[in-house]
């Protein structure tokens, strides 16, 4: 026979806490399962010529490169394609405090018309919690093409930008690490099954917890039914 007489306030907040675990694990089994499939798809690209360098319209996305982890500034320079616009991911300077458009210069391989192939991407709406943009000084904590085409001074700004291959000091190009499928990003599949075996197990916890408890101060027994005696 089961005797359990629960505490209710402690009851309370242990039904609120456990909701909130197991809703965090399965918003980050979710998000394992989106990067899973994301993975798997293939990154669409394209190539563009016959096109005209926007010399003065440079932007910059803060970001992390998703190889190394660097943080720093994403290069976004503006080219005309016909009667669009384009923003090409073309380089990435590693340093957290923000470069001076003043002192950037415009990527030397779009300034001779050589065809820009890399991968075609449309981002992502920013995030509720992003930083606010300085648009005086060319910074952007997300990439919000039609804000940053403003910013530029351009017009018709297409909806995706392409990612480029970075070209170093050498004038070897590198393949850009943010030329990723839609939907993945720099956090691996793994990494959110981790945490979704986290804080399932947390609950997990928080359950043993809870009934051990009530067991030492004699609020749940578990003693087996007298015999009936005739």
């Amino acid at each position: 026979m089961i005797q359990f007489r629960p505490l209710w306030l402690m009851t309370l907040f242990s039904v609120i806490a456990l909701a909130v675990l197991v809703s965090l694990g399965r918003w980050q089994w979710e998000k394992y399962d989106e990067k899973t499939a994301a993975a798997e798809e293939p990154v669409a690209e394209m190539t563009i010529a016959n096109y005209m360098p926007v010399q003065s319209g440079v932007q910059f996305v803060y970001g992390f490169r998703p190889d190394t982890r660097e943080a720093g500034w994403r290069v976004f320079a503006p080219v005309q394609y016909g009667d669009t616009t384009v923003f090409v991911d073309s380089d990435f300077i590693a340093v957290v405090e923000p470069p001076d458009p003043d002192e950037v210069r415009f990527p030397a391989s779009l300034s001779f018309g050589a065809p820009i192939t890399g991968a075609s991407i449309r981002p992502e709406p920013p995030a509720p919690l992003t930083a606010a943009p300085q648009p005086l000084r060319r910074l952007w904590f997300a990439i919000d093409l039609p804000a940053m085409g403003r910013n530029a001074g351009v017009e018709n700004v297409a909806d995706y930008y392409i990612a480029g291959a970075y070209v170093g000091a050498d004038g070897r190009a590198t393949s850009n690490p943010f030329a990723l499928a839609p939907g993945a990003d720099a956090l691996p599949p793994a990494r959110h099954l981790g945490y979704a075996l986290t804080w399932y197990g947390l609950a997990a916890v928080l359950l043993v917890i809870y009934f051990a408890y009530h067991m030492s101060v004699g609020r749940l027994n578990f003693s087996a039914p007298r015999p009936r005696q005739d």
